[in-house]
């Protein structure tokens, strides 16, 4: 089931494909008055196989969407040119329509999402009225520079415009990264710049390798028309693979880590599922307070790790009398030490019992949030779950306000209403 369209994400979304639907009639309509089809029928066509075959090797990334790889085929044939050497100068015919590029590009990721229908999964529609854009975008600046400065820094047969293609690459990272950190700032409180940060450390490198292989593509099509094909696919499958790699190193960590954390729970010291609910609830507080990736990486680890130091307990049964104090934090805290990878997350372990300030005192300035917000989160889990006689989260939240003067930062208790209405749980 697809979420509902109300949650502002979602209103981001429509609102990118109803600017993609508008500027594309827009293009469209210009380009039938200008009946500009400058690409030969068998290059657009072969440029609509790139188009889908990008689209298709889409590349994972944490937490986001997957990135797609289609952008690279159509800015290479928004650049594609037909020029001739003569006397040392040379004549160029037209760069394609702007129009001819959207939809060599629409053609292209439909043919792929209808083969996504087919096999039943997961259609990409969104992502095509946000490439649209930046398709739109980047062949319009690059025809502007060429319009602008016709001679300027060419080079390669098809007399690519190097400032152009710098041109391009600014333009279509702005609106690529610029819509993805819209729809983050959306589901959460974090600040736009935050979002933009974190976004471009995820994609930035990913659009600077895919406008180059736009590039190297119009470079080599020329010269080598369909042999491109195979030139094409190395560079990205290469890049899928690595990007694959890394998903698969970093799932494999985190399986590791919560399978660590499941032994106080099968030893008896905890409830079932409680590091896995604080881990996520944990996560979702995080971001909502603007936590960036990295730190919300170090929040997952030390939630899914905080109870570890219960296993030093000889008996389950000593767990209520020992959790009154900080021996089990910083227990726990050695513990992760030890793996010698962790130092900011076994700080937040030792220091997840402390108040966020004491009696007669300002809040603890040098309290990390991460530990803060753990205190939170398990506090939540341990009032609500497991499901007893009256137990709900109106009444977990009741109880938590009560300490907010010195045991729970009011921030995090904001944040974590925050997500609970999120959920609908308040």
């Amino acid at each position: 089931m697809s979420p509902p369209l109300s949650k502002p994400e979602n209103r981001v979304r429509i609102a990118t494909g109803i600017a993609a639907a508008s500027t594309s009639v827009a293009v469209f309509t210009l380009w039938m008055i200008d009946r500009a089809w400058v690409g030969a029928t068998t290059t657009a066509i072969t440029f609509v196989l790139f188009v889908a075959v990008g689209e298709l090797m889409e590349i994972p990334l944490e937490r986001r969407d997957p990135f797609s790889l289609a952008i690279a085929p159509a800015i290479a044939f928004a650049m594609l040119r037909s020029c001739v050497e003569s006397g040392g100068s040379w004549t160029c015919a037209p760069a394609p329509h702007i129009g001819e590029v959207l939809f060599v590009f629409l053609v292209g990721t439909s043919a792929a999402n209808l083969l996504r229908a087919i096999r039943r999964q997961d259609l990409r529609l969104g992502r095509i009225a946000s490439g649209a854009l930046v398709i739109l975008a980047g062949a319009g600046v690059y025809r502007g520079v060429l319009v602008i400065a016709p001679g300027a820094l060419m080079f390669g047969p098809s007399q690519l415009s190097a400032i152009g293609l710098i041109a391009a690459l600014i333009v279509v990272s702005i609106i690529e990264l610029g819509i993805e950190s819209a729809v983050d700032v959306a589901s959460s409180t974090r600040s736009f710049t935050r979002a933009l940060r974190d976004q471009g450390r995820a994609t930035g490198p990913l659009l600077l390798s895919t406008v180059s292989v736009g590039a190297l593509l119009s470079l080599a099509y020329p010269a080598l028309q369909a042999w491109t094909f195979p030139l094409f696919l190395a560079p990205l499958a290469a890049t899928q693979f690595s990007f694959r790699q890394v998903a698969t190193i970093r799932r494999n960590y985190v399986q590791t880590i919560r399978a660590l954390s499941k032994v106080p729970e099968m030893a008896g010291y905890t409830v079932r599922g409680h590091s896995l609910r604080v881990a996520r609830l944990a996560m979702d507080i995080g971001k909502e307070l603007g936590a960036s990736d990295p730190e919300l990486h170090e929040i997952e680890y030390a939630a899914l790790l905080h109870d570890i130091g219960r296993i030093s307990l000889p008996d389950p049964e000593d767990t209520q009398r020992a959790t009154a104090g900080l021996e089990l934090a910083l227990v726990g805290a050695e513990i992760i030490e030890n793996a010698g990878h962790f130092p900011r997350v076994a700080q937040m372990v030792s220091r997840q019992h402390e108040p966020y300030r004491r009696r007669g005192e300002d809040a603890t300035a040098t309290l990390p949030q991460g530990a803060k917000i753990i205190k939170v989160a398990s506090a939540y889990d341990d009032l609500s779950e497991p499901s007893g006689p009256g137990r709900t989260p109106w009444d977990a939240l009741e109880k938590m306000h009560l300490g907010m003067a010195y045991d729970y930062d009011p921030k995090v208790i904001q944040a974590l209403t925050r997500v609970l209405e999120r959920r609908g749980y308040v």
